[in-house]
């Protein structure tokens, strides 16, 4: 293959223009980096933006500790009763004799408990909620357990 002195010419401009371009955009990069920098060390740019105001986030905690209502407080101390009772329940299926009877029974407590919980506050605190819906659904499912037999 013979190479024409036209042929080179042809490419050469080509080249050239890549050069040239990438030469330009960093230029570019450079000369709006020298602008932004400048602009920051202005007077004007101080004045038309105030800087972000650092918060303590400890500083805060009796604002939070505010939040929480007396309804919350209620819920949560029925949510701990019903997660004792859950402990109860485990114990006694635990134990070398298990009581079916004492067991069925607690996990009747506990199912009037969660639904005394979802009937009486509707409007729960998101994480309360979360808790009481898994509280449910564990005691149906234990309930389905029991009544399918597979404790005895």
């Amino acid at each position: 293959m013979k190479i024409h002195p036209d042929q080179i010419e042809g490419v050469q401009p080509e080249q050239l223009q890549r050069k040239n371009k990438t030469n330009t955009s960093g230029q570019a990069f450079g000369d709006l980096l020298n602008q932004e920098v400048a602009k920051g060390e202005s007077p004007q740019s101080a004045a038309g933006v105030a800087p972000p105001q650092i918060v303590n986030p400890l500083i805060a905690t009796e604002a939070v500790n505010s939040v929480s209502t007396d309804t919350d407080d209620t819920v949560e101390g029925q949510v701990e009763s019903v997660l004792d009772k859950w402990d109860d329940y485990a114990t006694t299926l635990a134990g070398p004799e298990a009581g079916l009877k004492s067991a069925y029974g607690t996990l009747d407590q506990i199912a009037s408990e969660v639904a005394a919980i979802k009937e009486g506050d509707a409007d729960l605190d998101p994480g309360l909620k979360s808790i009481v819906d898994e509280l449910e659904t564990l005691t149906a499912t234990e309930q389905f357990k029991f009544n399918r037999g597979d404790y005895s």
